[in-house]
């Protein structure tokens, strides 16, 4: 009776080893699964996200036009030749602005957009040159950013003594008109309307930024004047 009693002792001591044995094996395993998951989820993102690069030469971007670029990704701007700058003119309302140079001491810039839409970008030197570029940011849907009012717009560009410029409602706004030195040469504000006439007769011939606000739209367009 003395030895079933120890050996039965034994075999129920064996049987909770065993049982500590399966649930460390189970927790190591566990551990294995969710780092794997965890390396294959980082993987699947960093593989989703791409690297637009446009190279800045020659007064040109190239290319000039990404059609296709979405939400996370990067676009970076690598210097080749020449005093340029990559300079928003248009982005979508949330995004953010940028202005940085592309020149032999500062050789690339990088932008991750966050916002779906259109945005337009030129050289502050060279714009009147062509030297413009736009790229489209699409939703986590595939789908660019769809507003129900038109953005504001300036025409004709070039211009000579008259300007005309669309907003997006009726109701108070504000054109600013100024020069590549940063220096504001015009500002008009105009009320209840959804169109205005501006006249250039004085301002001298040369390369400008046109800034409407409405509200919360705020909108930035490149502007060359020729008389």
């Amino acid at each position: 009776m003395c030895f079933i009693l120890i050996f039965d002792i034994n075999r129920i001591s064996g049987s909770s080893q065993t049982k500590k044995n399966l649930n460390h094996q189970k927790s190591n395993v566990m551990k294995t699964t969710l780092l794997l998951f965890a390396a294959l989820f980082f993987m699947s993102a960093q593989s989703f996200a791409t690297i637009d690069t446009v190279t800045v030469q020659d007064h040109v971007f190239t290319p000039n036009t990404l059609p296709n670029v979405h939400i996370g990704d990067t676009i970076r701007w690598v210097w080749v030749n020449g005093t340029h700058t990559t300079t928003s003119t248009s982005v979508p309302t949330g995004a953010a602005t940028w202005n940085n140079p592309i020149n032999s001491g500062s050789t690339s810039f990088i932008y991750v957009p966050t916002v779906a839409g259109d945005y337009s970008y030129q050289c502050n030197f060279h714009f009147s040159m062509g030297m413009t570029g736009t790229f489209t940011v699409l939703s986590s849907t595939g789908v660019g950013a769809v507003n129900a009012t038109h953005a504001p717009g300036i025409y004709p560009n070039p211009a000579s003594d008259k300007l005309n410029v669309s907003f997006n409602a009726v109701g108070p706004a504000t054109v600013t008109l100024t020069n590549m030195a940063g220096k504001q040469v015009l500002l008009k504000k105009f009320t209840g309307t959804k169109s205005a006439e501006i006249n250039l007769h004085d301002i001298p011939a040369g390369n400008y930024m046109v800034r409407t606000v409405q509200g919360a739209d705020i909108s930035s367009h490149q502007l060359v004047v020729k008389h």
